[in-house]
């Protein structure tokens, strides 16, 4: 039987090499972050001005879905830079799944939104209609499949927190 080599430690360049990419991640998650606030800022801003403008449209629900699609993009904005800020916590593990859930979430919702508003202010032919009305049902599976998700996380880190 060959005997195998006791596993030396880390070289010191390994451990450079390790802390120095691990430095550039922060510094490249910190640029994103920035990038993530800017451009949330600027969703809000023309959320609002959508919000002025509602009225001006003829037709008021093609104003408010503007209006909702503004603050939707800017709540998925917020739950990535919340995912960044978790990243930098301790502990990430498991928590970092909760907020891409949330996004996918509000994605999908928006999508929902969308999607019924295409319908009610459209003209289909049938098999079209259907193509839309099977998305609709897609993407609602696909939101109570992640809410259902949502839960199992939460309940499992709560089962966590009192069983120790």
């Amino acid at each position: 039987m060959a005997e195998s080599k006791p596993r030396r430690g880390r070289s010191k360049t390994d451990i450079w090499f390790q802390d120095t990419f691990l430095k550039v991640e922060r510094l490249l998650y910190i640029f994103v972050a920035l990038g993530i606030v800017l451009a949330t800022v600027e969703v809000i801003y023309d959320g609002f001005h959508a919000l002025i403008r509602a009225f001006e449209y003829e037709d008021f629900a093609l104003g408010i879905l503007k209006v909702i699609d503004r603050f939707l993009i800017a709540l998925m904005f917020l739950e990535i830079l919340y995912t960044v800020q978790i990243i930098f916590g301790e502990e990430y593990h498991l928590q970092c799944i909760e907020p891409f859930l949330m996004v996918a979430i509000i994605a999908l919702v928006r999508r929902l939104l969308i999607l019924a508003f295409e319908i009610s202010h459209g003209a289909f032919t049938p098999d079209k209609l259907k193509f839309y009305l099977l998305e609709m049902v897609i993407v609602g599976l696909l939101i109570l499949a992640l809410v259902g998700a949502v839960i199992l996380l939460r309940r499992g880190r709560w089962g966590e927190k009192y069983a120790s």
